[in-house]
């Protein structure tokens, strides 16, 4: 049969390539061919040059639409860069062929004519079944030329070729396939890991929970500021960045209050009332008034427990209306704006001072010893509320003591307060906890609490977490023993994928840093982006 498909594959490469011809005739000597007989020119034939092999762009674009990926949206494509890892797989397919052949590896005509004959083909190391085969089940040529050329856009030849690659490669699979053993009692163990499994109630105690309930005063942040100032300086230096050519900024605070745009006149009046009685306790004070100010009136959670405090906004850049904004720019240090009537309600700001350019450390000594203090005394507030409530917990669940609220409610208490969630059950792998995050501390505390008992607080991602045991699912070994020959042969699988991942990893970085690999990263262009994913692919690093 290989030889049939031979002949009718060399009579077509025969008829396509009489047709280039004629067509390069025309191109280079046709009329309006210029006399220099030279066209725009050609991309380049290439994927990539591996190790002495060549990968074709054909053979490159053929399996690129064999993964079913050419109808991905190029946005998408690009995001996941569907095309590196085509490159990434067809690198490593070349890399282990070359393996098989040293190691005397071959694949004979009948092989590659059993594994076409029913159908089968591979496609970057994954084995495809009854893809070019009619209803009754039997080869056909006519079929098959169709789905190479028409489906795939490559010749039969070319094909035929690609697949004993593809099987020179998964010969030296299979043999490490064998190497890999795998004893009942390991089976056993991964087993019993996977299907332990744990459910907790949690809290979290985030610090920005707590920013309204701290206050510091001017004395607190210049006694912080004199016993840290080397850390202040460090951190000024590794944030430099920041401080460099600032664009023209604005030192802003703020008192809001609430009056929806569709709200009713009574209750717009009172609004605008105690925006005036605002603007009347500021009038001619310093900023420390307006701040006091705006921790009794305002209305706005993000700021009034920061005495009103915005920080440093570039124009455009205030959440404030346009008009209100350039009125912002256009005032001089210490001016008060409003009250200005917005969809939010009636607004108040005081423009505290301007900065640009190169900003000394002098000038924000002060700023970043107020955020570090804030940071550790919301931190430790944090915790101790953490800490309170694992008392509490005895008794009662976190969903008692933490209730999540319904409605319109949550929406307006989002983030406001700590609130109970579960995390439904997991497996103890790795430190991620689900909804949690990474803690090796809490994970190992979730699977040796008994189901009632509470633990924490933990650190995570500088939040406070505590936790209590609800439910637990231990391991049904029955299950096990009757499933143990398959359980068997899924860990050997997964044991080789992973060994073999490493290896072709190994053969890929090695052939990389010889410089034995040369990938065209023109073939790598997504359509309607013209750069080649901003030619920043590198071989051997896409996602395993």
């Amino acid at each position: 049969m290989l030889e049939a498909i031979r002949r009718n594959s060399r009579s077509t490469i025969i008829y396509v390539l009489f047709g280039v011809l004629i067509a390069v005739f025309i191109i280079n000597f046709g009329p309006g061919s210029g006399s220099s007989g030279c066209g725009k020119a050609l991309s380049s034939s290439y994927a990539a040059r591996v190790a002495g092999s060549v990968v074709s762009e054909q053979d490159f674009r053929a399996t690129y639409i064999a993964m079913g990926w050419a109808q991905a949206p190029t946005a998408m494509a690009k995001e996941r860069r569907l095309k590196e890892i085509v490159m990434d797989k067809l690198i490593e397919r070349e890399l282990l062929a070359q393996e098989a052949e040293k190691v005397g590896f071959s694949v004979s005509d009948k092989e590659v004519e059993d594994l076409l004959g029913t159908g089968r083909m591979y496609v970057l190391g994954i084995p495809r079944r009854g893809v070019f085969i009619p209803e009754d089940g039997t080869f056909d040529y006519k079929t098959f030329q169709k789905f190479v050329e028409n489906k795939l856009g490559t010749n039969v030849q070319r094909f035929i070729d690609v697949q004993r690659r593809e099987m020179l490669a998964d010969k030296l699979r299979q043999l490490m396939l064998g190497s890999v053993k795998v004893t009942p009692a390991e089976a056993r163990q991964v087993y019993v890991q996977k299907e332990t499994q744990s459910n907790v109630e949690f809290v979290r105690f985030s610090p920005r929970q707590f920013e309204g309930k701290l206050e510091l005063t001017p004395a607190e942040v210049a006694a912080y500021q004199a016993g840290h100032a080397d850390d202040i300086k460090k951190q000024f230096e590794e944030r430099s960045f920041l401080y460099k050519k600032v664009e023209r900024q604005a030192k802003l605070k703020l008192i809001l209050v609430a009056a929806a745009k569709d709200a009713e006149e009574e209750a717009v009046k009172k609004a605008e009332k105690v925006a005036d009685k605002a603007r009347a306790r500021v009038e001619g004070k310093d900023g420390a008034a307006f701040a006091q100010a705006a921790r009794e009136l305002s209305d706005d959670e993000a700021s009034k427990a920061r005495g009103g405090d915005l920080g440093w906004r570039k124009p455009g850049f205030t959440g404030l209306p346009k008009e209100l904004d350039d009125k912002v720019f256009a005032a001089k240090d210490g001016a008060v704006l409003g009250p200005e009537r917005t969809e939010r309600g009636f607004e108040l700001v005081r423009v505290e001072k301007f900065r640009e350019g190169d900003i000394p450390l002098d000038d924000v000594a002060a700023e970043i010893a107020e955020d570090r203090l804030r940071t550790e005394k919301t931190k430790a507030l944090a915790r101790q509320a953490a800490e309170a409530a694992l008392k509490e917990a005895a008794g009662k669940t976190l969903a008692e003591l933490f209730p999540r609220p319904a409605g319109d409610e949550a929406d307006a208490r989002k983030g406001a307060d700590p609130v109970a969630d579960e995390t439904g059950l997991f497996q103890r792998r790795g430190e991620l906890v689900p909804k949690v995050g990474l803690s090796a501390e809490l994970m190992k505390a979730a699977f040796a609490l008994k189901v009632g008992e509470a633990a924490g607080p933990f650190d995570v991602s500088d939040t406070w977490v505590i936790i209590k045991a609800k439910e637990h699912k231990e391991a049904d070994l029955k299950a096990f023993e009757d499933t143990k020959d398959e359980q068997l042969r899924q860990l050997q699988r997964e044991k080789w994928a992973e060994v073999l991942d490493e290896y072709a990893r190994q053969l890929c970085v090695q052939a990389r840093d010889a410089k034995r690999i040369d990938p065209n990263l023109d073939v790598l262009s997504y359509e309607g982006e013209g750069v080649a994913s901003d030619s920043k692919y590198v071989a051997c690093s896409s996602p395993r």
